[in-house]
């Protein structure tokens, strides 16, 4: 499960495959601790090439009566994506990249039982292959839409903290997965190869949504 993620401004879209989204990227405002239902920006293709979007984390189906399904669809298993209700219109012709700069993972701390957040980050941004959905008229007015972040077995250091984790592709992948056919698109899925990551224990402040500053990224002893 990917539940908090970090967002902060990409410096250098063009080499990395977005020259059309330069200044959106660079002007990306800084979150340390993205959670559910919050807003975070997100790499789409509306009919007219790339654009970087704010959506609502948390993706609500066309037919979605509730916004509590939110809670419930922040993550898109691979193994079902395709096929789940909830997910597989957007699978089918609604895909995206969220860009990360990291995201966070909880392991039990042996001494007091409480949890413990760990940093999870590469040398460079981080692009999770995902879905979004248009605005639902459960949502605020200004609301663009909604997505979910894809997630796969986890692999390097995040598999000893978590069993599961974002699938991640490259950034020159973005268009070729946003256009590609549904069997394509898995193909891409299966075929992703995470880049080397590291991971250091933060603050238990990362624990509470509300505190989002730079200062989380910090490791702890």
């Amino acid at each position: 499960m990917c539940g908090r993620f970090v967002q902060t401004p990409i410096r250098d879209a063009a080499s990395l495959g977005f020259p059309q989204l330069v200044g959106d990227l660079l002007s990306m405002p800084a979150s340390y601790n993205l959670a559910p239902t919050q807003r975070a920006a997100v790499v789409l293709d509306r009919g007219d090439g790339l654009e970087l979007l704010r959506l609502a984390w948390g993706l609500l189906p066309f037919w979605a009566k509730a916004k509590k399904l939110q809670g419930s669809t922040i993550n898109a298993r691979i193994e079902t994506v395709a096929t789940k209700p909830a997910f597989r219109s957007a699978f089918k012709k609604h895909r995206c990249l969220i860009p990360m700069a990291g995201y966070y993972e909880w392991s039990v701390n042996a001494e007091d039982g409480k949890k413990d957040p760990w940093f999870i980050h590469a040398a460079g941004p981080l692009w999770a292959a995902g879905l979004w959905e248009d605005t639902s008229p459960l949502l605020d007015p200004d609301n663009l839409g909604t997505f979910t972040v894809i997630t796969g077995d986890s692999s390097g250091v995040s598999a000893d903290i978590h069993d599961r984790m974002p699938v991640w592709l490259a950034p020159g992948q973005a268009e070729e997965w946003i256009a590609a056919s549904p069997d394509d698109a898995m193909a891409m899925l299966l075929a992703s190869e995470p880049p080397a990551m590291e991971a250091y224990r933060v603050s238990r402040a990362v624990n509470t949504p509300r505190n989002n500053r730079e200062e989380l990224l910090e490791p702890v002893a």
